[in-house]
């Protein structure tokens, strides 16, 4: 694919370079930006020039975002068996002793054809620039088209995380509830929200200086407009939390001040309580006393007027006259009786003593020698 001019700072690129150099057969793909192609008979390892795409095969990397695609796409461009021609710069080798090279298929500069799907970043390891331009170029199409690297479609692009973050703030509801629960919820959710807004915002801005050269790229590029957005999301987020703060702060210091009510009137009401039982027990105290003096008094007025009418009877019955004992006259001693009742008789009018004879029906007077 060939490009014409196309303006990139403050300068125009140069047409594509017709100078082919070697030319050479595809042996296969390595990744993205990497192949082995047979050169006069020999298997050489090509890097090609000012096209970076993400990694697939460093020993001490993950696999970067869309590196495998990127590696896919290569191999659609560069099959097996495939005639390529190899153009080179001031160096011919890098530090890993790889072929550094433009390679051409069927006039078409393959390094700018990674770079115009959005699969690679042009990159300028100097004294090699011959390609740069064109690569350049062909991003930036890509970055107008949102190929790839620079589309949203894919969650781990950058366009996607910025889109992901700026989401996450923007998705927060202005409006402050008036119920405290609400309030609480809302906040907590806002809160969560910046959160993760900053820690995706400092992931971004961590590429400035992180060692994956692709994804920083894609942030370079697109950093003079990505980040005014994420500032103005975060400070709608912030605004928003701001907002909820002091409403939830009201709202804590209304619900002092009504519980402080609450205590004040429950103490009063307590207060007034204790008065009336207090009013009671006294009143109840008096109405007893005011009793007990009434029956003391009751009995005391019972007792005079008991003592009065005692001492009224005592004075109304009159005083006994007194009179010496009449004396009793003794009786006369009657003269015993002369005659002598006949033995065994009661008819005798004998009325002393009787000693039955055995058998128990006669007797004699007791102690007569007859």
């Amino acid at each position: 694919m060939a490009f014409g001019f196309v303006v990139t700072g403050c300068t125009q690129a140069p047409p594509p370079s017709t100078d082919h150099g070697d030319g050479a057969t595809v042996v296969r793909v390595i990744d993205g930006d990497t192949i082995v192609a047979d050169l006069s008979g020999t298997e050489t390892t090509v890097r090609l020039l000012n096209i970076d795409t993400p990694e697939t095969k460093h020993p001490d990397k993950p696999v970067e975002c869309l590196g495998l695609e990127a590696t896919e796409y290569t191999k659609t461009l560069l099959a097996p068996g495939d005639k390529i021609e190899l153009a080179y710069d001031v160096s011919r080798l890098d530090p890993y002793g790889r072929t550094l090279a433009g390679v051409y298929k069927e006039g078409s500069l393959v390094n700018a054809d990674i770079a115009a799907a959005g699969l690679g970043v042009a990159v300028l390891f100097q004294p090699n620039e011959r390609f740069y331009a064109e690569v350049l170029a062909a991003e930036q199409q890509a970055q107008d088209g949102s190929k790839g690297l620079f589309g949203a479609d894919v969650a781990c692009t950058i366009p996607a995380m910025v889109e992901d973050a700026i989401a996450g703030l923007e998705e927060l509801e202005e409006s402050v509830p008036a119920n405290a629960d609400a309030v609480g919820s809302a906040l907590g959710v806002v809160t969560a929200a910046i959160v993760a807004g900053k820690a995706k915002s400092a992931a971004l801005q961590a590429l400035d200086s992180t060692g994956d050269a692709v994804q920083g790229a894609v942030w370079a590029a697109r950093k003079s407009s990505y980040a005014p957005l994420l500032a103005a999301a975060m400070k709608r987020a912030t605004s928003i939390e701001e907002d909820l703060t002091t409403k939830q702060a009201a709202l804590a210091q209304a619900k002092k001040e009504a519980d402080a009510r609450k205590q004040a009137e429950a103490k009063a009401a307590a207060a007034k309580q204790a008065k009336a039982e207090a009013a009671a027990k006294a009143k109840a105290k008096a109405k007893a006393e005011r009793k007990a003096v009434a029956a003391r008094q009751e009995a005391a007025r019972k007792k005079a007027a008991e003592k009065k009418a005692v001492e009224s009877r005592r004075q109304s019955t009159p005083k006994p006259t007194y009179r010496p004992p009449v004396q009793k006259a003794k009786p006369r001693p009657q003269p015993k009786s002369k005659s002598k009742p006949r033995s065994g008789s009661s008819k005798d009018g004998y009325t002393g003593p009787r000693c039955y004879a055995p058998g128990g029906k006669t007797y004699k007077p007791c102690g007569s020698k007859k």
